[in-house]
């Protein structure tokens, strides 16, 4: 979600790069964020990547209406805007495929207090051939959080959530610790209706996720994210290994990337990572890569 008040105007007023201690992380040094492009002025609020046959889709965040966007990615103009049926853009936040679905994960909360989640799904079939101006049926499930963190104000909790993604036949949610900097994973099922989720591991990310992605071929999960201090802002990727189905953690490696802004959607392409950043005051709003070596194991 765009950085707004507070966070925008004093935390994020100087752009820096220091990195975390070494002595905290497993840290694997700094990655530059190559730019592929500039983004529409259409998805300046941008918060999600999904990819499919070629083609790039992204969607705004609150505020905004219940659009998806096609992308080029070369000029970043919007190629293709597709409203999704039935549906209401009350925080969405981010996007996971697999072979047969989207999914769109309305499930933002800055709050910390909205109790029930929604993740529309839509069939690629059907939104890779529709025609201009009709919109795209979706359905969804509900869900919520069984076991939230205390509410001590705006952002001052642990129960944002602005990252999702799909591995193997389940969707991992990831957390926004605004109060300890710590990131929850919830499994949720993709069939079952009005799930109720508890967390099954906690991690110190030691900063505050805005996206995930997996990587089936490598095996490997992504975890895309910022830290704030008084005057600085990093981004960060964490990159950690999964194993028979099971994130392996403490084999988790830290990147520090550059340049910094509020960087919200991540997508595997291959052995490289799209990423798309979000305008603010530390920047347009970008289209970018990383390629990526396998990890060392």
């Amino acid at each position: 979600m765009m950085l707004r008040g507070l966070l925008g105007l004093v935390l994020l007023s100087l752009a820096g790069c220091s990195s975390l201690s070494s002595t905290d992380v497993n840290e694997a040094g700094y990655l530059k964020i190559e730019t592929v492009t500039s983004l529409s002025s259409k998805v300046v609020e941008t918060s999600g990547l999904a990819l499919r046959k070629k083609r790039i889709w992204t969607i705004n965040d609150s505020g905004n209406g219940p659009w998806l966007y096609e992308l080029d990615e070369y000029q970043g103009a919007v190629v293709n805007r597709i409203r999704v049926a039935d549906a209401v853009n009350i925080d969405w936040e981010s996007m996971a495929e697999d072979e047969r679905y989207l999914y769109i994960a309305d499930c933002g909360n800055n709050s910390g207090k909205r109790r029930w989640l929604q993740l529309y799904r839509i069939g690629w079939q059907q939104l890779l051939n529709i025609k201009a101006s009709e919109p795209v049926a979706s359905d969804y499930i509900e869900f919520s959080l069984a076991d939230p963190g205390p509410v001590k104000g705006l952002h001052k909790h642990d129960n944002d959530c602005e990252a999702v993604t799909r591995v193997d036949d389940e969707l991992w949610l990831f957390t926004k610790g605004w109060l300890t900097g710590t990131t929850r994973l919830y499994k949720m099922s993709v069939d079952q209706e009005d799930q109720s989720l508890i967390s099954s591991e906690t991690w110190p990310v030691q900063g505050l996720i805005t996206a995930a992605a997996y990587s089936a071929e490598r095996h490997e999960l992504a975890l895309l994210g910022y830290t704030l201090r008084r005057f600085t802002s990093d981004t960060f990727l964490w990159r950690v290994p999964v194993v028979n189905g099971r994130p392996d953690w403490p084999a988790a490696q830290h990147h520090t990337l550059w340049p910094a802004g509020q960087w919200e959607g991540i997508a595997w392409r291959g052995d490289e990572l799209l990423l798309t950043r979000e305008k603010s005051i530390l920047g347009e709003a970008r289209l970018g890569r990383i390629q990526l070596a396998p990890l060392s194991r």
